[in-house]
């Protein structure tokens, strides 16, 4: 668990978030070597003070709710999630000095039980998936009214947004060449920022969904054949056009030629799924938004360095 610079308890919620928000983005951009032939950009999210991507809706969606009033020193702060927002939330709620509440089905891993543990989460858990998950949820809600604050990710448009404001600007100055930009669809915070963020700017989007096989399915990827569309996803303005399915036979090829190749850089599993799909393109200058590291992975880790 990264840790942060402390924050007096006197200061305001307000003041709180908005010093949070000199902690989060400014990640770095690498080049990777993905072939004998090919080297990509790679905007490394997992630099984010809990470690993915998922840190700037958490802390977007936390900083409009403040700002909103919705969210005070009492407010219980919850979300149903399997994935990087429940830490990124934990983290948040953890440096503002707020409870948060992460709704989730059993198979939620040690690894991420534990690091939500560690930013002070409390951990309720469903039979199911999360549709379960967040109907268990919705019950404690409505059995406590004005108790909670839901982020809600997939319904709550300052998801998307934080990828509008910061993140896309920020790549765009970084590569100021670009000619594609890679990312995953997941909540579809991610693809529907930088869609808003890339028009009409010269730079294309290219969305990597989740594999069309669902029993290779890759943690925390959507694939619309087999999952519904989150309400935030602008499919209007991300292109049908520029969405590719995740090709799961060369995943773990790919990650581990990358890990030799690059002095041990351990791609996510996302990422490589990203890559599966960016390493065909001919484009000139192309960057892959890597969401996190491999290392929130046991797993992955050791099949890909073992």
């Amino acid at each position: 668990m990264l840790k942060t610079t402390p924050i007096a308890k006197s200061s305001s919620l307000v003041d709180k978030v908005t010093h949070l928000a000199s902690l989060v983005g400014n990640t770095p951009v690498r080049t990777l070597r993905v072939n004998d032939q090919k080297s990509i950009y790679l905007k490394e999210e997992g630099q984010n003070p809990a470690g993915s991507i998922k840190d700037r809706p958490a802390l977007n969606m936390m900083l409009r709710a403040i700002e909103a009033g919705l969210v005070t020193p009492d407010t219980v702060v919850a979300e149903s999630t399997s994935g990087n927002t429940g830490i990124g939330m934990a983290w948040v709620c953890s440096e503002l000095g707020l409870e948060y509440h992460n709704y989730s089905p059993m198979t939620l891993s040690e690894r991420k039980q534990s690091i939500l543990r560690g930013y002070g989460a409390k951990l309720f858990f469903s039979d199911g998936g999360t549709d379960e998950a967040t109907k268990l949820l919705k019950s404690r809600i409505d059995a406590n009214p004005g108790m909670y604050f839901w982020a809600s990710q997939f319904t709550n448009e300052n998801n998307w947004k934080a990828h509008l404001e910061n993140t896309a600007p920020e790549l765009m100055r970084q590569v100021p060449d670009a000619d594609e930009v890679w990312v995953a669809f997941g909540s579809g915070g991610t693809s529907t920022g930088f869609a808003h963020a890339l028009h009409n700017t010269g730079i294309d989007l290219r969305v990597v969904q989740n594999t069309l096989e669902r029993a290779k399915r890759v943690e925390g990827m959507r694939n619309l054949a087999w999952i519904s569309k989150p309400p935030i996803a602008d499919l209007d303005a991300i292109g049908p056009e520029n969405m590719y399915d995740t090709d799961p036979e060369p995943l773990i090829e790919l990650a581990r030629w990358v890990y030799e190749n690059n002095d041990g850089f351990l791609l996510g599993t996302t990422t490589a799924a990203i890559m599966t799909q960016a390493i065909k393109s001919e484009a000139p200058n192309l960057v892959v938004v890597s969401p996190d590291n491999g290392d929130r992975y046991p797993d992955w880790q050791a099949t890909v360095t073992g």
